[in-house]
């Protein structure tokens, strides 16, 4: 059941009504039951799996609260994250060892990354005393298993989830509703009209061999917008639907692809994410206050724990150490740069830094996009390979890397249109995230917003829906 779904639309539409129509002692119950039913639709495993995550992470932090040792702490992390690490790494062990085939049907549970993660932030944030431990196991399941976050996130803080689902709210709140509503439109035009239509142009990755080596840069675009739009896609939606619970959740995409820097790509990208690698791995590993050489070792095991995290593969490896070198390359020429920025008579702000180091940023991160998609490393050799190939500088040979991968004139123009859309509201919100932007917007303008994304999905968007990238992680 994908939030795309006419089953999901009519699941979501039951849960709103029971939900508003119980009294707000009973809410607590009404959430619990929607998300044992979304859990069950996405599998029976799926289903043991977060009752048994939610059930040892409730315990261990009933425990660290009677005994806040790292010992403790340790055992209920080590136990949370047990199922993760075997689904994700038992098959690559098994392989090592001379046993390909003794895991190589071992799915994970959808969601399951998600729900630990959040398990974990809320037993560090136990012991660290920042938050009491939750005694009410069925408010506790209600955090790791809310139905609008469980499949792919936003990964929610305790300090600020748990409290509201300990007191629901009691009345409508109309102005949030409307925000969430608005979110949902413009979730629906992101992955109709431009995730999934992209995800059909991009075989150069796959074969690079058989395109032209333009092709596969173009292959490597549709497949950098394609990612963004699809994540922050089901993150509008899993926002605008606790919106219109009455629950309030920040932002987990920020105009990430407005970035002037590596540092400032990931304050905006996948924030929640971000957020928990600094929070729980960056941090207790020194950070940037315990000098250089800790400063190192604090980012680029954070971002090798992120590249593992997203797959056993090689290709996720790279695309995780060349981010944490990117960010230290950044921190050490930041002095110099800044003097050559000013003998240029370039300011900070100044219109030429600003656009050198926005296309900058957007070609380290698409360029590492290219070990992620392709996973692998020697699929990952063949791509850089056929980009990196001598090509002639013709019009006809860059109309037939296009042509190669599929587009028409047709496609082209509605899907530079829906993107043209989809930059301008990502520039106007840049600074303060999409849900304040559309609050600030005049009655017309939301409505109008939400016209255009609804016609434009009902009539030019993809048919059905392709299942979301993020729940492969």
């Amino acid at each position: 059941m994908t939030f795309l779904s006419l089953s999901f639309a009519a699941f979501a539409a039951l849960v709103f009504a029971a939900w508003w129509g119980a009294p707000a002692k009973a809410r607590p119950l009404v959430l619990a039951a929607a998300n044992l039913v979304f859990a069950l639709s996405l599998g029976l495993h799926a289903l043991a799996a977060l009752l048994a995550v939610s059930a040892l992470s409730w315990a261990a932090g009933l425990w660290l609260a009677r005994s806040p040792r790292k010992a403790a702490l340790a055992v209920g992390c080590a136990g949370c994250l047990a199922p993760l690490l075997a689904y994700k790494y038992l098959a690559l062990a098994a392989a090592a060892l001379g046993w390909p085939g003794l895991f190589a049907g071992l799915a994970a549970p959808a969601g399951i990354s998600f729900y630990t993660f959040k398990a974990v932030a809320y037993l560090a944030e136990v012991y660290k005393g920042c938050l009491r431990p939750e005694k009410s196991a069925l408010h506790y399941f209600n955090y790791t298993g809310f139905f609008a976050q469980l499949a792919s996130g936003p990964i929610q803080a305790p300090g600020s989830l748990l409290p509201q689902l300990a007191a629901p709210p009691r009345r409508f709140d109309r102005a949030l509703a409307l925000g969430g509503c608005v979110r949902l439109c413009w979730g629906l035009f992101l992955k109709k009209c431009l995730a999934d239509p992209l995800a059909g142009y991009q075989g150069a990755l796959a074969a690079p061999a058989h395109y032209y080596g333009l092709s596969v840069a173009w292959a490597l675009l549709a497949f950098s917008l394609q990612l963004y739009f699809d994540f922050a896609s089901y993150s509008q939606l899993a926002i605008g639907l606790a919106n219109l619970l009455g629950f309030e959740t920040g932002e987990n995409f920020l105009s990430p692809y407005f970035s002037r820097s590596i540092g400032e790509f990931w304050r905006r990208w996948h924030i929640s994410l971000s957020a928990w690698l600094r929070n729980y791995i960056y941090i207790p590993l020194g950070g940037s206050r315990r000098g250089k050489a800790r400063l190192v070792l604090a980012t680029m095991a954070t971002f090798l724990v992120s590249g593992a995290w997203h797959g056993a593969a090689g290709g996720f490896l790279v695309w995780g150490a060349l981010h944490g070198v990117y960010l230290l390359a950044g921190r050490l020429t930041r002095a110099a740069r800044g003097r050559v920025w000013a003998a240029l008579g370039q300011g900070e702000h100044s219109p030429l830094r600003s656009a050198v180091s926005w296309a900058f940023t957007l070609l380290l991160v698409f360029g590492a996009w290219l070990f992620f998609v392709t996973g692998t490393l020697p699929a990952a050799r063949q791509a850089l390979a056929a980009l990196f190939s001598p090509f002639p500088f013709s019009v006809q040979y860059l109309k037939e890397s296009i042509t190669l991968l599929g587009f028409t004139p047709a496609i082209l123009v509605r899907l530079g249109l829906f993107t043209a859309l989809a930059a301008l509201v990502d520039w106007l919100s840049r600074g303060v995230g999409f849900g304040a932007w559309a609050a600030a917007q005049r009655p017309w303008v939301q409505a109008a917003l939400c016209y255009v994304c609804v016609f434009a999905s009902l009539f030019f968007g993809a048919a059905g829906a392709l299942p979301n990238i993020y729940f492969a992680f």
